[in-house]
């Protein structure tokens, strides 16, 4: 990691050439989309402009340090999401190493402390368990919960490596640890532990899980239909949150 860090910190990669489709813009989150709004100097017609006191919020909200540096991560998440979505595995592992490149360029640049830290951690580890490295995936998750602990990114992503290689009961334990982490309060930690005591057959958790991750506005209905086929959701009763 260290050598990769050396690398990838360097001014090679500095240059910029990702331009984004607006459905790309859309999907980004809105820190990406304002950043991005400063370095295209105008020639990204489709992208959404933003005042210079809008700027200037975001850059306090991220730190100067990782907000200068932040269009190569948002790039990454594009090409992360195109790799997932391309058959032809050549291509697939071109648009990994771009994800990588640009990921990492924003990552070794970017404050520990910065309230995107954690979802750069994410994102990162993911890149890397697609390039077929997931002990080293793992080890970026492991030291960006060091990190940030009371965040859940990182141990979501975690809890998705170990449940890929059905190692249950380990993502069940490192999702418990989120959940005492952000004591209760994440909505993502709430479904996925949900889903983890399905597969588990602790059903009564799950109930709970959802009854909590619902109730703390997760939009997706995909675990409320999975207890609905089981008749262990009733619609009518009100979502409860710790």
């Amino acid at each position: 990691m260290a050598a990769a860090c050396a690398l990838f910190g360097s001014n090679a990669f500095a240059y910029f050439d990702f331009v984004p489709t607006p459905f790309e813009i859309a999907s980004w989150p809105t820190y990406c989309r304002v950043q991005y709004s400063t370095i295209n100097d105008g020639l990204d017609y489709d992208a959404p402009k933003y005042s210079a006191g809008e700027v200037a919020r975001w850059r306090d909200i991220i730190g100067t340090r990782t907000f200068d540096g932040l269009h190569h991560y948002c790039a990454s998440i594009q090409y992360l999401r195109r790799a997932e979505l391309e058959p032809d595995l050549q291509k697939q592992r071109f648009l990994l190493g771009r994800a990588w490149d640009d990921g990492m360029y924003s990552f070794t640049r970017a404050d520990p402390q910065s309230s995107v830290y954690p979802n750069m951690v994410a994102t990162i580890a993911r890149i890397r368990a697609q390039m077929g490295h997931e002990d080293e995936a793992i080890d970026i998750l492991e030291k960006g919960i060091k990190v940030q602990p009371t965040r859940p990114e990182a141990y979501i992503q975690l809890a998705l490596i170990q449940r890929k290689h059905h190692k249950l009961k380990e993502a069940l334990a490192t999702l418990e640890s989120a959940d005492a982490a952000t004591r209760g309060g994440s909505a993502d930690v709430q479904y996925d532990l949900g889903l983890i005591n399905l597969e588990i057959g602790d059903i009564d958790a799950a109930v709970q899980n959802a009854r909590r991750a619902y109730g703390l506005g997760y939009p997706l209905p995909g675990l409320k239909w999975k207890l609905q086929k089981m008749k262990r959701w009733d619609s009518s009763v009100a979502a409860t949150t710790r």
